[in-house]
């Protein structure tokens, strides 16, 4: 199940958004120009899905996000309801929250209108007074729904350093979801050192696919010579990440869900780039490529001209096809939420380079060398 789409109205910044989605989609751009709230958008639904399925109000404040009250996640302007959607290849599902009257200050929306689409035909039956968030189709589950609620968040705070041995406290948690801070890393690495990685996300020069070689064979190509080490007492406590580098602390928690999660999955990655060197954050780039290429579904926001281009250097050596992978340029000409999509050829190569997109560094460059003022 790929996600093919993802649909904002009057949700913060956006007054109506499309967002077309691949395997390995991309968003980068300004600041504040809109980004983080695509990622915000479809970690609000994982978030209701997983904590307010059987009801019908929307937890705005929870475990993936905090977002505040209605008022602060409805579009400035706005007088109406604000529409999330969702949409695969053989399901549409859109839910549309807000209260009655003036946005409520409580950080719970009820539900105000549930559309669900399946098959390929154009009717959507909706539901003007619906129970609950779960969307229903006579008996049968959705697997748009259920792949949305599943997915797992790579978030920017990486907050295993300070953190003890984390478990996973809810049997329902997907496996390999390591929690919005990242502290279910550990957890999931030990629940799964011993079992095998697919085949296409192996990296090229290990021939282990026991998770745990995987690991450190992805970590010794982001940093050489690195390799994971546990330390376990009888109260199963975990010793030692507050005293290695950040960036190693920062690059785990991607790697055990990349590595860990099953085929068809989603995945959000923040800042793939947090606390890493240039060569590693290439290395990721070509990383996250290669994990979208072997069957997962990869959404990243990124700031690092090196990402980008691993990922380009992923596409032209056939990790991932070109047609796979989206790039979302938000913001273009300091307009907020505005967003250009740009294509990857099979050489890597990017369809357009408008004003903005990872040029800074040329424009420095021309600066030094007395080519421009």
């Amino acid at each position: 199940m790929t996600l093919q789409a993802i649909e904002l109205r009057n949700f913060k910044c956006y007054e109506a958004l499309d967002l077309p989605c691949s395997a390995l989609t991309v968003l980068t751009g300004y600041n504040a120009a809109g980004k983080s709230t695509v990622l915000q958008a479809l970690l609000l639904l994982a978030q209701g899905l997983r904590t307010a399925a059987s009801e019908k109000m929307l937890p705005l404040n929870g475990d993936l996000v905090r977002l505040g009250s209605e008022g602060d996640v409805l579009r400035h302007g706005a007088a109406g309801p604000f529409t999330l959607g969702v949409q695969s290849a053989g399901e549409r599902i859109r839910w549309t929250f807000g209260s009655r009257n003036a946005p409520s200050s409580s950080g719970c929306v009820p539900l105000r209108a549930l559309e669900c689409r399946r098959g390929c035909g154009s009717d959507m039956a909706r539901s003007q007074e619906p129970e609950r968030i779960w969307p229903v189709h006579g008996e049968a589950a959705s697997p748009l729904a259920a792949a949305v609620r599943d997915t797992a968040y790579v978030g920017a705070a990486r907050g295993i350093a300070a953190s003890g041995f984390s478990v996973a406290e809810d049997a329902t948690q997907a496996a390999g979801d390591v929690g919005s801070a990242d502290q279910l890393a550990p957890h999931w690495y030990v629940e799964y050192a011993d079992e095998e990685v697919d085949p296409a996300r192996r990296h090229p020069q290990d021939t282990s696919g026991m998770v745990s070689a995987q690991v450190d064979a992805w970590l010794n190509e982001l940093f050489p010579g690195a390799h994971l080490s546990f330390s376990l007492d009888k109260m199963g406590y975990w010793y030692g990440p507050a005293n290695v580098g950040s960036g190693l602390i920062a690059a785990l928690p991607m790697l055990v869900a990349l590595l860990t999660r099953p085929n068809g999955s989603i995945v959000t990655v923040d800042c793939a780039e947090h606390h890493l060197h240039p060569r590693a954050q290439s290395a990721v780039g070509r990383f996250l490529g290669q994990m979208a290429g072997a069957g997962l579904q990869v959404i990243v926001e990124t700031h690092s001209e090196h990402i980008l281009n691993g990922i380009r250097l992923a596409v032209r050596r056939g990790l991932v096809p070109s047609n796979e992978v989206m790039l979302h340029f938000v913001g273009q000409g300091g307009v907020v939420g505005q967003v250009t999509t740009l294509a990857v050829d099979r050489n890597g190569a990017v369809s357009d380079w408008p004003e903005g997109f990872f040029d800074q560094a040329e424009h420095d460059l021309a600066t030094l060398s007395g080519w421009k003022a």
